[in-house]
Parts: C-alpha cells; structure tokens; sequence
C-alpha cells in the first residue's frame, strides 16, 4: 500500500521543480499567498479535486488519495486535492505528480464556505497553467441547491453546506480568469444529474458529468481515468466517458454525461412542452402512480417520466413531447452509462430501469412549489406554474 512519508518541504523550492521523482512531502510550512508572483507550471491536464469529508466519508478519504497518486505514475498531469477530515483542524491541500504527494499548508477549515472554494481555484490559477482543466467535487449530494457540506463536528454547530448557485459562480469566475475555462465538471455525489443543477452549472465547464441517482464510495475509477488523460487526444468528452468507462458496476446505477452547450437551450424548449401542458389541460393526477425517488428529504421524478405523464391524455401534447425527449436524449445527453449495479438487481422493479438520465425536483405539497424559484431554471421555465396548477393554487 502506498503509504506517505512526514518531511520537510524546502520552502524555496519553486513549486513547479519540487514535484521532483520519489520525493513525497507533508505539513510543509511553505505556503503560497494570493499575490504570490512566479512562472506558472504548465501541464496537459489539472485536475482540481475538491473533498468535503468533514462527514461520515472520511475513511475513504486517504484510500482515494492513494488511488489518484498510483494514477498519476508515469503521467505529465497534475491531480490536485483539497480535502476537508472530520477532527482535522484545517483543511489540505496536495499536489499528487508523477507517483509524488506533496503538501502545502494552507489556512481554512470550512469546506462549505464559498471563499474557501474560490480561494482554492484562484491559487491555482495563479499556480498553474492547463490546457486543459478538470474540477470534480466528491461528498454528499444533500438537497437539490446544496453541495460541499462541512459538519463542524470539532465545534458543535449545525451542519451547513454550499449553494449550487454560489458553486456555479465560483467556478464561472474561475474560468473567466483562466480564459481556457473548466473543460469537464464531475459531481461525484449523490442525486446531482437534475435539470435545475444541470442548468445553474452550464457555465461551469463544457461538459457535465453527473449521478441520477446516488453513488457508493469510494468509486474506483480513478487509475483509469488519470492513465486515459495520458493521450494527447483527449478532451473533456473523452475524460469523461474514461470515468464512466473506468467505474466498479457497484459503485453507481447510471451516470449522465451533458453537452452544456446544448444545456443552455433547456429553457426555450422545455418552455414550449410546459406551455402546451398547462394550455391544453392536466389530467387527473395521482401521487401514487408518478414514478418517484427520494434524495436528502426530497422528492424527485425522472424528467420524461413525470412529462409523459402529465401528457398521457393529450395526442397534441404528446407529439411536443417526443421532440423534447429526441432534443434532451439526442442533444443533452452525450453519453449515458447504463449498466451499474448499485442497486442491485431490479427484475421485480423496472421504473429505475426507465430512467432517462436526468430528473426534476417535484413538490410533495403547495408549500415546497417555491423552494427553488430562484434557481435560473425556475427564473426562465414555467415549472412553478405548472406545480401551481398540479396543486390547484
């Protein structure tokens, strides 16, 4: 097992040249500041991980963290992990090149802070310098507007967590400064491949890799998909069929790979299907013959599921549904990983086995129709007219 040696980090050394063969450093006391001014290190591909295991995952956060490192072997990229552990009085940040993990201290201890985050990807723009960059967030999924939560377990207060909207505007951010941008976006959590998330984050990097439903852990994918990045040919569409491609069938049931281009024309058409719905009248609905899920305290429904449904007894309707369901499943969804066995086997259970690859929140009362209203999705898409109408408001 590869296990890491505790050393001294010269704190001269330049951070490019460090990343030295058979050098592995740790609570270094070199640290890098906001303004710290050198040339940058330039590599293919940096991939930018970001562990939020202040939780109950944090036994699989030192397995992951070999599994990357035994990737990068023989390897020109450069993995990155800033990770947050429950008892941990900050957080951590390591470089992992090459066979080599090597630490720098950095200040912070709330993975759920936004600033932490942005601090995080403006350092490694300062720092480095990609063609092509990968951002994978791992941890909890938690509820639809929720991502990277810390449990402050060492102070007692509530668990809190990240916006989506405050993810998105982060890593937008990020790649306005980069100018290259975020080639592909992974969340590898739990429940994320929605179409309200899928939306908010279209910005975020030309392609999104997500999860219909949960994900186990740790995953295994990771040697796979680091040797893939070793081909000079490989972009973000390639990277991500390589995780799905590298995953353990126990570790996810599908997994969902959008074209964020496409994304962006989610509202115009999906506009146009909700308007007919509503126009042309809903039939009688029943909670107990929609197709649901339940996620972190929430309701959700296979996106063309719940759209047919609402359609069933309109012939007109119908045929607007089918050229929103040819657009998402021949425009949106580049690449859809069937196949996992998570869930084990669904013989007695086929309604996960019709799932598209993408779903959408569904209020279980008229209390919860405004809880993401303001989500960019719900700012330019009928949906709460629509729940208005379902629950007669």
């Amino acid at each position: 097992m590869f296990r890491i040696k505790r050393r001294d980090f010269c704190r001269h050394i330049i951070l490019g040249s460090a990343l030295f063969a058979g050098s592995i450093v740790t609570n270094s006391t070199f640290a890098i500041d906001s303004n710290y001014s050198q040339n940058k290190s330039r590599y293919k591909w940096v991939v930018l991980y970001w562990m939020p295991y202040d939780n109950d995952l944090v036994r699989f956060g030192e397995p992951i963290v070999e599994m990357l490192t035994q990737g990068t072997q023989n390897s020109e990229n450069l993995v990155v992990v800033q990770s947050d552990y429950w008892d941990d009085s900050k957080m951590r940040r390591r470089l992992l090149s090459n066979g080599t993990v090597n630490e720098i201290d950095i200040a912070g201890e709330d993975s759920s802070d936004v600033s932490a985050f942005r601090s995080y990807l403006n350092w490694a723009n300062k720092t480095f310098e990609a063609q092509h960059w990968a951002v994978i967030i791992v941890g909890h999924g938690g509820k639809i507007n929720e991502v990277s939560h810390e449990d402050h377990k060492v102070i007692g207060k509530k668990r809190t967590w990240m916006g989506v909207e405050q993810f998105a505007d982060a890593v937008s951010s990020f790649n306005r400064a980069t100018k290259v941008g975020v080639e592909l976006l992974f969340f590898q959590n739990c429940n994320k491949a929605t179409l309200e998330v899928l939306y908010e984050v279209r910005n975020c990097a030309r392609y999104t890799l997500a999860s219909q439903l949960a994900l186990g852990a740790p995953n295994y994918y990771y040697k796979g998909f680091l040797n893939r990045l070793k081909d000079s040919s490989v972009k973000g569409r390639e990277a991500a069929i390589a995780i799905m491609d590298s995953e353990r069938i126990d570790m996810y049931h599908t997994l969902t790979l959008v074209d964020n281009q496409t994304v962006k024309l989610i509202p115009e058409k999906l506009s146009q299907l909700l308007k007919r719905i509503i126009n042309k009248g809903l039939p009688t609905i029943k909670q107990s013959e929609l197709s649901t899920y339940h996620y972190s305290g929430e309701q959700h429904c296979d996106a063309l599921l719940l759209l047919g449904y609402l359609s069933r007894t309109n012939n007109q309707v119908q045929n607007e549904l089918s050229d929103f369901s040819k657009f998402l499943l021949s425009s949106v969804i580049l690449y859809f990983k069937t196949g996992g066995e998570l869930y084990g086997n669904f013989d007695k259970n086929t309604s996960l086995e019709k799932l598209c690859g993408l779903s959408l929140y569904f209020p279980e009362n008229k209390q919860q129709i405004y809880r993401y209203s303001s989500l960019d999705l719900y700012q330019e898409v009928g949906l709460i007219d629509l729940y208005k109408k379902i629950f007669s408001v």
